[in-house]
């Protein structure tokens, strides 16, 4: 997608009027390079961007010195070692994440690590299950350490009936989505941000009796695209959802910085910041997906939730802020 096809897509945001002016706080970003970092800022700073909550690879302070008081940095765990067994591993690495100073450990649990896994490290993972009691020690070590976590947990709906194929590899979303399920009622004293809104945008009756459950647990609004698929055919019953669960909301985008293998530089930021502000807090109806999806064959659209200030201003920054800024 070129920058003149990402000028002819936003067609129909001209006239659109968004009513949130307050700061936001982008919850969940992940930080790849350093020099295209200062994208990310320029960029999410039009949008009223002023804080982030980011996943990093490298040493954060050195995101830190050219960005102060910008970021609240995560790290992934290793999460191979999950798989091949090396437990020790797992738990040097969690303490090495604490004692290096970041607040927050994020681990990514798709179903395609699976095959990623097999291919890379000739390890048969078939029946691994991430609630396996044998891993409760890691989940008590983070906990232990007041550490937070950011969970990745599931994919959408469509990606079990088309990508995920067979179940007796990949497993099932409802098996996936248990498992993490029994890691909030082992630890109820780890906060855990359950990215893509827990994996659920789908089945939000079933989101809301996980947060009625499980007060230790958050979620983000990451994945526009993902979002304004499912969103949109149920605005009404979102909006009352969001409205429910406004504490416990999160905004969040899931952007990767310097990604260009999507939209081009500017579109990969403004899109997705516009779709999902759209999203949010307007009324619109069926305005065009901005960015291709072509797992609903480019025919999503947003209705937006039009919500309360209130809310708005509780998802966009309040909820992170109390969260993530001590």
């Amino acid at each position: 997608m070129t920058a003149e096809e990402d000028k002819k897509n936003t067609k129909g945001f001209e006239t659109i009027q968004f009513k949130y002016n307050g700061p936001k706080w982008d919850a969940h970003v992940h930080l790849y390079q350093i020099a295209d970092t200062a994208d990310l800022v320029k960029y999410a700073k039009e949008y009223n961007i002023q804080k982030f909550t980011a996943i990093v690879r490298q040493d954060w302070e050195l995101y830190e010195e050219k960005f102060p008081d910008y970021f609240v940095y995560a790290r992934f765990i290793m999460s191979q070692n999950f798989f091949t067994g090396d437990l020790q591993s797992v738990l040097d690495d969690i303490q090495k994440i604490h004692d290096e100073g970041y607040p927050i450990a994020k681990f990514w649990y798709a179903p395609r690590w699976r095959k990623y896994i097999e291919d890379q490290y000739k390890v048969k993972i078939k029946g691994f299950r991430i609630d396996d009691p044998k891993l409760n020690p890691v989940f008590s070590k983070i906990e232990d350490l007041g550490l937070m976590m950011i969970f990745h947990i599931a994919d959408p709906d469509i990606f079990y009936e088309t990508k995920y194929q067979p179940a007796s590899f990949y497993g099932t979303k409802k098996q996936h989505l248990q498992e993490l399920e029994n890691i909030l009622s082992r630890h109820p004293n780890l906060k855990i941000q359950v990215a893509h809104m827990a994996g659920q945008p789908e089945n939000l009756p079933n989101l809301g009796k996980w947060l009625d459950k499980h007060p230790n647990l958050y979620i983000d609004t990451s994945s526009a695209k993902w979002m304004a698929r499912e969103f949109s055919y149920k605005p009404d019953d979102v909006t009352e959802f969001f409205k429910q669960y406004q504490d416990r909301i999160l905004f969040g985008t899931d952007i990767v910085t310097g990604r260009s293998d999507r939209e081009p530089i500017p579109g990969y930021y403004y899109l997705r910041y516009l779709s999902l502000l759209a999203l949010l807090e307007t009324d619109a109806r069926n305005l065009p997906l901005p960015l291709e999806d072509p797992e609903n064959n480019n025919q999503t659209v947003i209705n937006g939730l039009n919500l309360p200030l209130k809310v708005l201003r509780k998802i966009y920054w309040d909820n992170s802020k109390k969260l993530f800024q001590k």
